[in-house]
Formats: C-alpha cells, structure tokens, sequence
C-alpha cells in the first residue's frame, strides 16, 4: 500500500470512492482534524485535539440518528460543584461519556437524570464516572435512556474511592485538593447522546 509523507493536493478535484479508516477503537497518537469511522459505534469521529467528537450522524441499527452533545466546563470541582448540567427537549439515548481533567489528580462524578431540579434522579452508570489527564471515556450504562423534559445533574461522587471522601485520608482534604476541598483544575465533560 502507498504511503504518503507530505500533503497531497489535488487541486480542488474530487476525491472518488474514499472510505474513512475503519477500526473497532480509537487510533493511537491521533493529529488534530484526523477523523475515522468507528465499526463497533457505528459512527465517525473527529479529534478536535482534545477530544473525539461525533462527525456527522449514527447509523447504528440500519437506520440514521441525529448526534447531540452536550458540554459542561467546571473550574475547580468541589462538593459544592454540583449543578444541573441541561434540560433536554426530546427523548435521547446515551451512547457516550468522555471526561478529562487539566492536571494529574483524578475527579470521579456522578450524572443523575432527575425529573426536576430538586429532585433526585437515577444515575447513568452504576459507579462513579472518572476524569483523568489522559481522558476517560465511558460507554458502559446502568441507564441511558433520557426522557423528555428531564434534566442531567452533575456531583462529586461519594464513595470508596471518590475524591474528598474519608477514603482519601481521615479528615483530609484528597490529593490535589486544596484546603477547601476543591481541586484545582479544569474538568470537562462531554456527553453524547442520539436522538430517538
């Protein structure tokens, strides 16, 4: 098979019959704009340089969905982090959950869908979801269908292994906490879901 060592240009002509590298897992040591279909997920994705991200719609079960995403920023998490992540206007399915934190320390969460604000929901997965520096990606569900009119929550986890639990230390703040129980970073969430 020809291998290409620099840009090919071709000049504004078409690219015929082309096929997206095909692979059952993410490609290692991925470039920012590489894009590849997924033949477990029946779907593309696009590394934005952070992150792998849907690229067009899931064509799983013979029939086309629509992709949406949902992204939430917290500075800092701490057990006062907890807040509602969206309210969602049509039933959607998970199908994918993608964590990252900025530094080395690890931030385990929980997503709830709650049918109010004020109201505890059911948690997506069975245990803690976990960001690392590296990034996580969760694709194992409890529950994902997600109704119409729900809401997703967001929490510190609480549990063995959680951070800012006793677990950490008796009384002491987790590993790369400060005094105040946050820990110093940015976590982000990506979470992917199909419409149904």
């Amino acid at each position: 098979m020809p291998s290409f060592k620099s840009n090919l240009d071709l000049q504004q002509h078409q690219l015929l019959n082309a096929v997206l590298h095909n692979l059952p897992d993410l490609p290692q040591n991925p470039v920012e704009g590489q894009v590849y279909y997924n033949t477990a997920k029946f779907t593309a994705y696009l590394w934005n340089g952070t992150s792998w991200i849907p690229w067009g719609e899931f064509s799983g079960g013979g029939s086309i969905q629509q992709v949406k995403q949902y992204v939430l920023n917290i500075p800092n998490p701490s057990a006062n982090s907890s807040t509602v992540f969206v309210r969602l206007y049509e039933d959607q399915t998970v199908v994918r959950i993608d964590s990252r934190f900025s530094n080395t320390s690890r931030v385990d969460f929980n997503i709830e869908c709650r049918t109010g604000v004020n109201v505890q929901g059911l948690l997506l997965t069975q245990i803690p979801i976990q960001a690392a520096y590296e990034g996580t990606e969760t694709t194992v569900f409890s529950f994902s269908a997600l109704p119409k009119d729900t809401w997703l929550y967001f929490s510190l986890a609480a549990g063995d292994g959680a951070v800012g639990t006793p677990a950490d230390g008796e009384g002491l703040p987790p590993t790369g906490a400060t005094e105040n129980g946050e820990i110093e970073g940015l976590l982000t969430i990506t979470i992917t879901c199909i419409k149904n």
